[in-house]
Formats: structure tokens, sequence, C-alpha cells
């Protein structure tokens, strides 16, 4: 493959989501973009690897929650890639925000920029294509044009939007003026727009100068231009994060970028995205995407079978046992059990909203919750006790801090603690234990190379997450 020499393009990543539609291993607090899907490597990690040429591209942008700004980070320190930006979104505002944002920063960099749109969990194969179809699209750009990637549909999908191509735009690159954009479908649209060869399934991937997009957002939608600009001019610098504006950004009007701007603009082209994709939006989704066996079962975990067929059942821990059953999603947790039929257009997503009504730590909260300095796993909850594993990454530190309502007992398992109590520190190594009363300011310190494990016993009235009082934390948290 031949690539004719560009001027190399910014990426920039998408990293939101509810972290509903993969329930109930993504949650709130862990997304989809961090899961691994029939890979070693997370979603987001593998979009981070796509842009990893250096001859096209700049180093990242990416836009996230604030909530999930480290688990970026280690997702970033894991691949040894230096982002150019993490951009912190103080809520999510959907796309049209994101775009905008990042339109505004990049163009501030470089007035002639072209900006590559990317969601952070999608799943795309054959990368020497996907620069090729990139090389292929830029002599678009530089014709003022804002380019959508399609995907030509193999399935009559309603969870997705369509766009309808008409005439050619441009036959070198295969692109073509967009005739109309639909909304997502009835599964009897969806049929019709399956047999009509002119649809495509919208991608959510874009490519455009920044400079143009900027223009169609200030004729399209001039208010969150303006409240992007002063989230921009309020915000903060908090170690490799950039902060929006709370103030201003929690103005803007939540909104997809498709909405805002590309569905109204006359500048915008569609490209056939000729490579296999999928946007890993649903349970059936990876089960379509995944090896089966003879009787087209994907088997995961300790899980037993007989006379079942058609069928995705994976389990994290316990035992599952099903039989005599076809057509079913069964995926247990270490703290929740979805089951559902294998259809990829049933939707989850009112049945989370219903759930996060009743128990909302359970959609919102993992049961292994990732910090800066590492993670902790809740092993046990009762009315007055809880238990957790805690581990410390190699040179890290929790935040010195006390707690109003709960006392702790630590143990360590793994490794050598050095620890805080008071005005005191203690050097505890494996199977050495110390208690830390309600009240008492404390720290635990991990100054080894390798990992440090503590099991953590709560007790007390109240055992709430947010019971903490910090006084020094090198992460910067209140």
């Amino acid at each position: 493959m031949i690539i004719v020499k560009i001027n190399k393009i910014y990426p920039v990543i998408l990293s939101g989501g509810s972290g509903t539609r993969l329930w109930p291993q993504s949650r709130l607090s862990f997304p989809k973009q961090f899961l691994k899907i029939n890979s070693d490597y997370t979603l987001i990690q593998e979009t981070l690897m796509r842009i990893k040429n250096n001859k096209i591209f700049h180093s990242p942008i990416l836009i996230c929650n604030d909530e999930h700004r480290f688990l970026i980070a280690e997702q970033l320190r894991e691949l040894g890639v230096k982002p150019k930006l993490i951009i912190l979104e103080p809520i999510g505002k959907n796309t049209a925000a994101a775009v905008t944002v990042a339109s505004l920063i990049v163009k501030k960099i470089d007035e002639n920029a072209k900006i590559l749109v990317l969601s952070s969990d999608h799943k795309i194969n054959r990368t020497n294509i996907f620069y090729k179809i990139i090389n292929n699209c830029s002599r678009v750009c530089d014709q003022n044009k804002i380019i959508i990637f399609g995907i030509k549909p193999n399935e009559p999908n309603k969870n997705f939007g369509y766009i309808k191509k008409g005439k050619i735009f441009d036959r070198k690159s295969n692109t073509f003026y967009v005739d109309e954009f639909k909304e997502k479908p009835s599964l009897d649209k969806a049929r019709k727009y399956l047999k009509n060869k002119n649809f495509f399934w919208n991608s959510g991937m874009f490519f455009f100068k920044a400079n143009l997009m900027l223009k169609e957002i200030e004729l399209y939608d001039r208010k969150i231009l303006n409240q992007s600009n002063n989230s921009i001019k309020y915000s903060s610098k908090d170690l490799d994060f950039l902060r929006l504006s709370k103030k201003y950004f929690s103005k803007i009007i939540s909104k997809p970028i498709d909405v805002s701007v590309i569905e109204k603009s006359k500048n915008v082209v569609v490209k056939n995205f000729d490579i296999k994709w999928s946007d890993v939006g649903s349970w059936p989704s990876i089960f379509n995407l995944s090896k089966k066996d003879k009787k087209n079962n994907l088997i995961k975990g300790s899980v037993e079978i007989k006379n079942v067929k058609n069928s995705f059942i994976q389990s994290e821990n316990q035992e599952v046992m099903v039989i005599n059953q076809k057509d079913l999603i069964i995926i247990s947790t270490k703290d929740a059990l979805l089951v559902m039929p294998n259809d990829k257009n049933i939707n989850i997503k009112e049945s989370i909203k219903n759930l996060s009504k009743k128990n909302n730590e359970k959609v919102q909260y993992h049961p292994t919750v990732y910090r800066p300095w590492g993670s902790f796993e809740i092993l046990l909850t009762k009315k007055n006790y809880q238990v957790k594993k805690l581990i410390i990454n190699p040179k890290q530190k929790i935040s010195l801090q006390k707690h109003k309502y709960r006392s702790e007992h630590w143990i360590v398992v793994k490794g050598k603690a050095c620890v805080t109590k008071n005005n005191k520190t203690y050097n505890l190594k494996k199977n050495h234990s110390i208690d830390i009363p309600k009240g008492a300011k404390h720290r635990v310190e991990n100054k080894e190379k390798t990992p440090l494990t503590i099991i953590e016993i709560q007790t007390g009235d109240k055992l709430l997450e947010n019971d903490i009082i910090r006084f020094e934390d090198v992460y910067n948290r209140n």
C-alpha cells in the first residue's frame, strides 16, 4: 500500500458512555470502552493503537468524563502512549459539545488542522485498509467537506441511524453527497433500508478541517459554540488534564453533533467505510463477532451446558449450568446476573433505567473500582461491616484521610506497606495488620516495585464510599 504524504491528522477520541448496553460487565463508572472484547486489549486501547502511526497522526486528544480520567490515564500508560491532551467534561453533554470543544482547541494549535473523530469503543479490523480510507479522504477534506463514514448494513438493525447517499461527489475517494439522514427506524423500515443499496449505518466517525466545522457550528448552533468557548476560556489545568469550566459547560444543551450540525450542513459527504466494523453495542453484537461451537454457542468461564443452542453464556466466578435452552444470553458477574433473549433488536437500556431506581449502585459501580493509586474490590457487604481487597500500584499512595463513620482494619497479604496513622509511621510486611480507628488520619503507601495487596475490613453504622475527609492528595481530588 502506498500512502501519499499528507499533513498529519489530529485524532480526537470520544470516550463518553453510560455503561448500560453491556451491563452487568459495564457500569456507569466503568463503561464498555474499558472492556476486553475477544482481545488482550481494551476497546479504547485498540482505538489508540489504530492511530499510533506517527507518519499519519499526531498524538491523540481524548475527551472523557471527569470520573474516568484516571482510567483513561492508565489505559494510555499501559500502551506507552503520550497524549497531546486529555479533556475532562464535568458532565456528559453528548457529541456536539465534545466535537466543538475539540475543534476550538485544535484550531488554536493549527489553523489548517484536520480532525478525525473516533469513538473509543468500536471494533475495526484491518488497520492497513483503515489508513488507506483516511488517506483517500484527505483530499476531500481539503475541498472543505465534512466526511461522515457510513457502514454498509448486513442486517436490518433498528439501533442505528441511517444515511442515504445521493450523487457522486468525488470518484477517486468514492464519496457521495448525502441525500438524507434517517433516525433510528422501526424494524420494518430497517428491512427496507437493507434492500436499498443506497443506505448506510451512521458510524459516528467524522473527518473534517477544524475551521470548517467551527464555521458550520457558528452557522447552525452558535449557542453551543459560545458556551464551549467559555468552557475552555475558564478551564483549569490539573496534572495532565484540561478540566473544562463546569459553570459554562453545564449550560450547553446535550445533543449529538449530527442533530446540531451535520444533518443541517450543505458541506457533508458520506464515504462507505468498507471494512469490518462493529460498535459493540449489545451482547448479541458480541455474540455475532465471536467464534462459536458446533451448536452455535459462545461459552466463557465456569459454565456447563446440555442441549443448548444459539446461546451466549458467560460467568466470571460462580458455576452456571444451563439445560435444554436455545437463543439465550446469560451474563453472570460477581454481583449481578443478566438473562435475555439472543436478539439484536432488544435494547436493555429501559430495564437498566428501572433498575437504577431500585439499586443505583449496581448500575453505577463495578465490583472492581479503579482509582489513580490502584483498585479495590468489594468482597462482602453486610449491615455493619464490609470487606474489600485493595491493590496499591507500585510507587503509589492513597490520600491522607480520615473517616467520620467507620473504622478499618488492614491486613497485608502481599507486598510491603508503609502506613501513616496520625503522627506515626508503620512498615508492615505480609501477614502484618493494623487498626485504623474512626477519626484517625491515615494513609497507606507502596514504596516497592511490585503491587501491594491489603484486605480491608470496615466496621461502622454507615459504610459510605464518600465518607472521606482528605487532607493531602497527590492526585488533586477533593
